[in-house]
């Protein structure tokens, strides 16, 4: 799909929405101007996920659509066969609303929607299943985010490890034709979104273990040297092109920290995870992020509450994080943080560790002043 015809697309299903529902719409250019973020405050975040085909390709029907057992491994985290690719939306609009009604509530100022299959992309409708939100209704909730208070953030995820929502485009990976999808893909959200000041593109966990050894994918691809950054720097291009600045996961340092250097666009946002306790102050999680300060790069680090040991809510994983980004990033280049509480806004899940780390991360914020 052209340019022009994207945008075209995009401005008459929001005209035609706003003329049912007796409104009207706004033009891209005004609904920017009529809503602008303080560019200047600390970032805090917290990263939903509104698709959940990002773990493995299988498609896994539930049993008489009753929940599942939870996961021994995992707890109440997620359970594993709502982590599967399906042809409908998992989603539930009342757990979105009270998920985003309470990161408002304890503070937050920004929620980065892990997007997948959730959005009827103009340019590729073949990547919709059953429930996946319009341009309109999409945009319905965007301007009800931003009348919160929350800025809107996209994420689509291009790692091989968590691109199942791209559905038959992981067969491609690499070609000419799936990097053309990538390039709409973004193009569509970046429009959608009313082309946001930063877009987060993943590329997190690209390795064998994550999709085979303990991952669950049937095809497996993983991208390795020169080919992994020509079609990173793609990506990057295209964001930026389309006014937005790339915010990514900064696995790439860990094992290649020379390449890295060689090849990472200083104007990414780097989001490094990971972090590690008191125990391994020397892991490389922790020590490549005073090295992505030296170089110069902007970071908005992830922090969690999740307890490795699954012993439920840890305020000690946010707190050690913090201390550490707080300590060895200068103030000028820690632009924020993200907050993953890695529970999917689907019903079954329980989602009383979500609600008992929002106020743990909103001490985090006030601990240092943000």
């Amino acid at each position: 799909m052209s340019e022009t015809s994207r945008r075209d697309f995009i401005r008459t299903s929001s005209l035609a929405a706003a003329a049912l529902a007796g409104g009207c719409a706004t033009a891209p250019a005004a609904r920017k101007a009529a809503w602008k973020p303080d560019e200047n405050a600390f970032i805090k975040s917290v990263l939903l996920h509104l698709g959940s085909a990002m773990w493995t390709d299988v498609n896994t029907p539930l049993e008489g659509d009753k929940p599942p057992s939870a996961d021994p491994n995992w707890g109440s985290y997620n359970w594993d066969s709502y982590k599967a690719r399906r042809d409908y939306l998992q989603t539930s609009d009342a757990m979105w609303r009270e998920f985003t009604n309470a990161a408002k509530a304890h503070g937050f100022n920004m929620v980065v929607i892990d997007i997948g299959e959730a959005l009827a992309y103009p340019s590729h409708p073949e990547l919709a299943v059953k429930g996946t939100w319009s341009v309109d209704k999409m945009r319905r909730e965007l301007d009800r985010l931003r009348e919160m208070g929350l800025e809107p953030i996209p994420k689509l995820n291009f790692s091989t490890t968590h691109n199942a929502w791209m559905r038959e485009w992981r067969h491609k990976v690499s070609s000419p034709e799936y990097l053309d999808t990538v390039d709409d893909l973004i193009r569509d959200v970046a429009e959608v979104f009313d082309h946001p000041r930063l877009f987060h593109i993943g590329y997190d966990e690209e390795s064998i273990g994550h999709q085979g050894e303990w991952g669950r994918y049937e095809y497996i691809v993983v991208r390795r040297g020169k080919l992994w950054w020509h079609d990173f720097l793609r990506c990057v291009s295209t964001v930026r092109e389309e006014g937005c600045r790339a915010w990514c996961f900064s696995d790439k340092i860990w094992k290649e920290p020379k390449a890295f250097d060689a090849n990472m666009p200083r104007d990414v946002v780097m989001c490094p995870w990971a972090i590690r306790g008191e125990k391994e102050p020397e892991s490389v999680h922790n020590t490549c992020i005073g090295e992505m300060a030296r170089l110069g790069f902007d970071m908005i680090p992830m922090v969690s509450t999740y307890s490795t040991k699954n012993e439920g809510i840890s305020e000690e994983e946010p707190n050690f994080a913090s201390v550490y980004c707080e300590k060895v990033i200068p103030k000028k280049q820690l632009k924020g943080y993200i907050f993953g509480p890695w529970t999917l806004t689907v019903p079954g899940i329980p989602h009383d560790k979500y609600m008992a780390s929002l106020p743990v991360v909103e001490n985090m914020f006030k601990r240092f002043g943000h």
